[in-house]
């Protein structure tokens, strides 16, 4: 490949990292993950359609500015997109009035394809993070689509069911064996929606307990009906405890100076004590106590799997990838004699 090394899944000492349905034997054998939050172009609704209209991947201006992206993305030398898809459910799944889901959609699975098109194009591969912290949020009718107030989705049995059988069951059939979708994450940040200490960022905090069994159940049935593994993105490396003994493939936390003070970003991944790879999903690339290469530099020597600093589209204070994009394709350049990519593209 002539532009460069690529940012994916870099397996070091690759023997370790033989191909199979879910490859992600990492630790000391070392697969390594550098990549990109992405992480939207229009939160909550590049998938699928609402009564604001339909300005999801496929649509003419979306999707120009998603290829835009992408090629600007490829010639840094990116290839692991972490992209939310459903957020707190204002386009898709759709439901009935009792707040059952009921499907997907057509152009739902058009945006998706169109995602995944690009992805073709520009060698990209996907991490699709199915939903987020804010499905527990308030509810707000604004021009006739709710944002938020999607908590009994995790909570109430009867509902997740209708999830897991209308929305969640579909998609996997659709697309449980792209090779472009690297690995599934259930669910970002759960205990902003959590009713724990520190957590319950929202109105509608669920129990710990709920939220465990949502993400249990879709980890059950994504590896039933996928090849891909499955993860959750934790919102601090001490909310991993919750996240053990349920399904998961590897573990993630994201880490931000204000929020993780009593953990340093250099310490072991190995004091932990996890019985799976973890890698830092999110980090910040702005604002920061460190540079981005430091950062890089201490989750690689503290024995993680993987790291994805954030990020590349959104405007806030955390964002700056693109002033920092030369410094990360540098950093993987300087690992090149340990890397080998070939186990992940068969």
């Amino acid at each position: 490949m002539s532009r460069g090394l690529p940012l994916l899944l870099l397996c070091v000492l690759a023997a370790s990292c033989a191909p199979g349905t879910r490859p992600v034997e990492w630790g000391r054998g070392r697969a390594y993950l550098v990549g990109i939050n992405y992480p939207w172009l229009h939160y909550g609704h590049d998938f699928g359609a609402t009564a604001w209209g339909h300005d999801g991947v496929s649509a003419p201006d979306s999707r120009g500015t998603v290829e835009a992206d992408f090629a600007y993305l490829q010639s840094q030398g990116v290839q692991v997109v972490r992209w939310f898809v459903f957020g707190d459910a204002r386009a898709a799944p759709r439901f009935d009035p009792d707040g059952r889901a009921t499907g997907l959609g057509d152009l739902f699975y058009r945006d998706f394809d169109a995602a995944l098109a690009l992805a073709r194009r520009y060698d990209v591969y996907l991490l699709p993070v199915l939903f987020d912290f804010t499905l527990a949020d308030k509810a707000v009718l604004d021009g006739g689509v709710q944002t938020g107030g999607r908590a009994a989705l995790i909570a109430d049995p009867a509902r997740r069911r209708a999830l897991l059988d209308r929305a969640l069951l579909p998609l996997l059939l659709r697309y449980g064996a792209e090779p472009r979708i690297l690995a599934w994450e259930v669910i970002n940040e759960p205990e902003g929606a959590m009713a724990i200490p520190g957590g319950g960022w929202v109105a509608e905090p669920v129990s710990a307990a709920a939220m465990q069994a949502f993400v249990r159940e879709i980890a059950a049935n994504i590896h039933r009906y996928a090849t891909q593994p499955v993860t959750v993105g934790s919102a601090w490396r001490r909310g991993l405890a919750y996240w053990q003994g349920l399904g998961l493939d590897f573990y993630q936390f994201h880490y931000y100076d204000e929020r993780d003070g009593e953990y340093r970003l250099d310490l072991p991944a190995a004091t932990a004590d996890l019985d799976r790879p973890t890698i830092v999903g999110e980090f910040p690339t702005r604002q920061t106590r460190a540079t981005v290469p430091q950062y890089l530099d201490s989750i690689w020597r503290g024995g993680y799997a993987g790291a994805l600093p954030w990020g590349d589209s959104p405007a806030d204070t955390s964002s700056n990838f693109r002033a920092v994009a030369r410094d990360v394709g540098a950093w993987a350049r300087a690992q090149a004699d340990h890397l080998d990519l070939a186990p992940w593209r068969q």
